[in-house]
């Protein structure tokens, strides 16, 4: 790396983003380059550089456990791995907690119900959790598989549907359920063209979340940036 080479945060999703989220936008402000790569479409993982200071993967409709039917999330799961070799900071977000989660040995499930968390629901911090989160918050969530909390991780924060909601691994890398990242133009987009996740069970309807996202996406994106912070930094506390 040469001297005056920004240092950068490799971005995964699993589609083209289509607005603005509060990871990156932060990120950018703060002179990291942002090197977006979406396997899905067929873009290449980049090797591990030393410029390479975080990486962020993102939520989306695939399963890591179905690497037969979806290939690149073989290539995604390697590259996790060596990434988590490294110490630096690591974050999943939806798919990306999952994808961390089936790396460290976990198994995924389906609410035995049948239930989703579809809208803004609360999060309860676990003792472990208290240093990283409010007691209780409201947050935007948009899946309907859970992940068993692996062995070697901590369960930072709790739900009532899915249980395993935060887990960190070692002191550098952590996996969200949920969408701190999302903002109001997203969750727009999601409710557009994501229709009919509103309509499965336990999935709370538009008029609901829209009023839920008025109230409570300013106080997660507040809480988000302060740990953004801090993760970049690897210095969220213990």
């Amino acid at each position: 790396m040469a001297e005056n080479d920004p240092l950068s945060v490799v971005l995964i999703t699993h589609e083209r983003p289509r607005a603005h989220d509060s990871a990156s936008d932060y990120l950018e402000a703060l002179g990291y380059r942002l090197e977006w790569v979406c396997p899905a479409l067929g873009d290449r993982l980049p090797l591990i550089e030393k410029r390479h200071v975080g990486t962020i993967v993102y939520g989306g409709q695939y399963s890591p456990t179905e690497t037969r039917r979806f290939p690149f999330m073989a290539d995604e799961l390697a590259w996790v791995r060596q990434w988590l070799a490294t110490g630096r900071p690591f974050l999943g977000l939806g798919l990306g907690a999952q994808i961390l989660a089936v790396e460290l040995g976990s198994s995924l499930y389906s609410h035995p119900d049948g239930l989703s968390e579809v809208g803004f629901y609360t999060i309860d911090a676990t003792d472990a959790g208290r240093a990283m989160f409010p007691p209780r918050m409201h947050v935007p969530e948009w899946h309907f598989l859970g992940f068993d909390c692996p062995s070697s991780a901590t369960l930072l924060a709790t739900s009532g549907y899915f249980e395993n909601q935060a887990i960190r691994y070692a002191e550098n890398a952590f996996g969200f359920q949920f969408h701190p990242e999302l903002s109001m133009n997203q969750h727009e987009i999601w409710l557009e063209e994501k229709i009919d996740m509103t309509t499965i069970p336990g999935a709370q309807d538009l008029h609901t979340q829209r009023s839920l996202a008025d109230i409570y996406l300013p106080q997660v994106q507040d809480w988000f940036i302060g740990f953004l912070d801090k993760w970049i930094k690897g210095a969220v506390p213990e």
